[in-house]
Parts: C-alpha cells; structure tokens; sequence
C-alpha cells in the first residue's frame, strides 16, 4: 500500500474514489498506485504535500469543488 495516498485520504477524510478526483487521477491508476503496483510520480507527491499544507478551511474548500 502506497503510506502518501493512505495519508491523503485520512487527512482528507475521503475514500480512494474521491481522493483520486481530487488528485485528477483515473480511478484505475490511482488504485494501481494505491496497491503498489504502480509508482506514484513525484510530481503527484508534491501536489499531495501540497494540499496537506493547506489550513483546513481552504482545503474544506478545494474538497468540495473538486473531490466531490
């Protein structure tokens, strides 16, 4: 299991599904980078960084007009 991703959607608080809307992944790859069977490109790891950064309000906010 991929700890970035499972980090992302307990601190987001949404499922993989979601989570991969969020990220603007297929549903597939991300479950492909979930699982391990995939790499998670650094460039997903900086955009996950990022948003874990965000004070809560803002990322309440960018959860609402894109992860779901």
């Amino acid at each position: 299991m991929n700890e970035t991703l499972l980090r992302l959607e307990k601190a987001t608080a949404l499922g993989p599904t979601y989570a991969a809307r969020l990220l603007g992944v297929a549903y597939p790859t991300y479950a492909q980078y979930r699982s391990g069977r995939r790499s998670l490109p650094k460039y997903h790891v900086r955009h996950i960084e990022v948003i874990m950064l965000l004070p809560v309000k803002s990322l309440h906010i960018l959860i609402e007009r894109h992860g779901n």
